[in-house]
């Protein structure tokens, strides 16, 4: 019997090369897909609004009618030394309540990255109150003249703002908090309100904080929302 030619093994070495490759670009364009559209998405628990006696009672009393305002700002950290280390996908005003709801969120990579910068001897954990996060709103005690609205002026107020309670929730690569910050009044005298993010529990706020990110702007629209389905459903106990 002939023996196959040489040609015919290189066909079918080619064959199956072909197809590893196929598979290795299918299992790549695969995790790009789950990385982009899954991987990120706001797991259902922390998604929206999270239900207190205080925004309970409210719903109880003005239904829908409850009044949700949030602005455009940048969502993520871009600093040189916590770029894409934090986000805020969310974040709600409740006039009405005088409450602030703030969506908090960082990856797997976050911890990673603050254990090498801060030369912590261990990984923080996953799923634990690994940072410490405060409101901090500036107003202007000069409103009619802004011309001296700088930072460092001593027209300028700051204070900081502890969250209320807060809800947390892990994915395959993200933690996800939901702070609710009580006694949080923005009139029109606030010139911003920032979200600061500072690392331990023996926390210096005199220090630089390892990540801000800005949720109000007085220049800046604020944005009408509404509840959504399951906001309505949680509020009025049907979630339960």
């Amino acid at each position: 019997m002939a023996r196959p030619r040489k040609s015919y093994y290189w066909w079918i070495g080619g064959k199956i090369l072909y197809a590893l490759l196929g598979l290795a670009i299918f299992v790549m364009v695969a995790f790009l897909l789950w990385r982009v559209y899954f991987s990120g998405k706001i797991p259902r628990e922390v998604k929206g609004l999270v239900p207190n006696d205080r925004l309970v009672a409210l719903y109880a009393e003005k239904g829908e009618d409850i009044e949700l305002l949030t602005q455009e700002q940048a969502t993520v950290t871009k600093g040189e030394g916590n770029y894409g280390y934090f986000s805020v996908p969310q974040f709600v005003y409740i006039p009405e309540l005088s409450q602030v709801q703030v969506l908090f969120r960082y990856n797997n990579s976050t911890l990673k990255y603050t254990q090498r910068d801060l030369g912590l001897a261990e990984r923080p954990a996953r799923g634990t109150e690994v940072f410490d996060v405060s409101l901090v709103a500036i107003t202007d005690q000069t409103p009619d003249d802004k011309t001296d609205n700088k930072d460092g002026s001593d027209t300028l107020e700051k204070a900081r703002i502890a969250s209320t309670t807060h809800t947390v929730t892990t994915t395959s690569l993200y933690t996800y908090f939901v702070y609710t910050f009580d006694n949080v009044t923005v009139r029109d005298d606030t010139l911003v309100l920032y979200f600061d993010i500072y690392y331990g529990e023996a926390v210096d706020y005199e220090a630089t904080p390892y990540g801000t990110l800005r949720l109000y702007h007085c220049e800046s629209e604020w944005i009408t929302r509404t509840l959504t389905k399951d906001e309505i459903k949680a509020l009025s106990g049907e979630g339960k």
